[in-house]
């Protein structure tokens, strides 16, 4: 009876923060879905009309939708490949012993926690410049003609500066799931003849296959929603070179005041992305059972 009791005390003490919690999702959620169904622009005020799922079917007609979404798994997909496999040889650095280890470290995890618009504009400004960039000066000093990266491979560069974002966050990851290695087992291996190549493979990447599948669970929920790089470099461009989805909702709701051709974007892009982690979730699941 007082276990009862007590069970219902605990649960009425924590519903308020349980109903601001659903509160502060579904509202917005809810208001989504609604304008997805109206004819809603902002410079059309006072005519917002039910259409219906209209907007949907202009939003998957639009040939911007199957750029963006293309863009988006491409510059998923390549910041994955890229900070996965530069992570893990950090990790592997990283673990062996130096002067200075710590201070290696720490700057080496140093660029995760640079606001993204931050190394967006230092990336577009101090390094890609075609002009006054660091990578036009190197190469002006070789004799070659500078390489306009934002301009001639627009999703590359986004690639590149999103994963230099996130490759200290795997990277940490990865160093501490080797770092629980067992050091003995790389001895014995050692001893019977196996070659640092053969010590990777058959000791060091299974022991991290746990760890690699968090890294993509993690990263590829944020990397749905990149954004900010986007804007400050790219603005979704040359034509929709980098535009992902994210930014087609924005480009449709505060570029092209279509507020409801936006929220159904907005609606397709929450749809998607739930799809996404429920597919990596019992992937990652049966992953960590095993």
């Amino acid at each position: 009876m007082a276990t009862a009791h007590s069970r219902s005390a605990a649960r009425f003490m924590i519903s308020p923060s349980v109903i601001l919690l659903f509160c502060w999702m579904a509202i917005p959620l809810g208001m989504t879905i609604y304008f997805s169904f109206l004819r809603y622009n902002l410079l059309m005020p006072g005519m917002n009309e039910w259409i219906g799922f209209l907007n949907y079917q202009f939003f998957f007609t639009d040939p911007a939708f199957f750029a963006a979404l293309t863009n988006t798994l491409m510059l998923v997909g390549g910041v994955l490949i890229l900070t996965i496999v530069g992570g893990v040889l950090l990790a592997i650095l990283l673990d062996q012993p130096m002067w200075g280890r710590g201070i290696v470290r720490i700057l080496v995890i140093a660029p995760f926690f640079v606001m993204p618009t931050v190394s967006a504009l230092v990336w577009k400004n101090m390094f890609m410049n075609p002009v006054n960039g660091l990578f036009a000066f190197l190469a002006k000093s070789v004799g070659m003609q500078p390489f306009d990266f934002l301009a001639e491979a627009p999703l590359l560069s986004m690639i590149w500066i999103v994963g230099w974002r996130w490759l200290p966050f795997a990277t940490l990851i990865l160093l501490t799931a080797l770092q629980s290695l067992d050091s003995e087992q790389l001895e014995a291996a050692e001893m019977d003849g196996a070659g640092p190549v053969s010590r990777f493979f058959h000791i060091m990447l299974p022991h991290l296959a746990r760890a690699i599948t968090v890294v993509i669970l993690i990263q590829t929920i944020f990397l749905l929603s990149i954004f900010a790089e986007i804007l400050v470099t790219t603005n979704g461009g040359p034509g929709y070179a980098t535009t992902n989805i994210t930014y087609l909702v924005y480009a449709l709701s505060l570029l092209q005041f279509d507020v409801g051709g936006g929220s159904a974007g907005g609606v397709v892009a929450v749809i998607l992305a739930n799809i996404v982690a429920i597919f990596l979730m019992r992937m990652i699941g049966k992953n960590l059972d095993v």
